[in-house]
């Protein structure tokens, strides 16, 4: 899952009332079976915080197996990265 807040369709911006709510549970759903299908060799999610990735892992039969974050040395993103530590998730950064 590349982006934990989906839009409306179209060509309508990004401003918050174009913010749909997320159905995270279904989604996952979807990707862990494509897993268990076997076209998906591991699944992982981009640009989850603390609080989406413990939603998610709440749900999830096959956990993330990374979170992809923007990670630098202004935005070190600790509190994330020792969440993601301690659920062997690895966290794969960008800048």
């Amino acid at each position: 899952i590349h982006w934990p807040a989906p839009m409306k369709k179209g060509p309508v911006g990004f401003k918050a009332e174009n913010l749909v709510q997320p159905n995270l549970a279904s989604t996952w759903r979807a990707m862990e079976s494509l897993y268990d299908s076997g076209k998906a060799r591991a699944i992982g999610v981009s640009n989850f915080s603390s609080k989406k990735l413990g939603d998610l892992l709440e749900v999830a039969r096959v956990p993330p197996v990374f979170n992809q974050v923007e990670c630098h040395p202004l935005w070190r993103q600790d509190k994330l990265r020792d969440l993601c530590k301690s659920k062997g998730i690895f966290t794969f950064g960008f800048s």
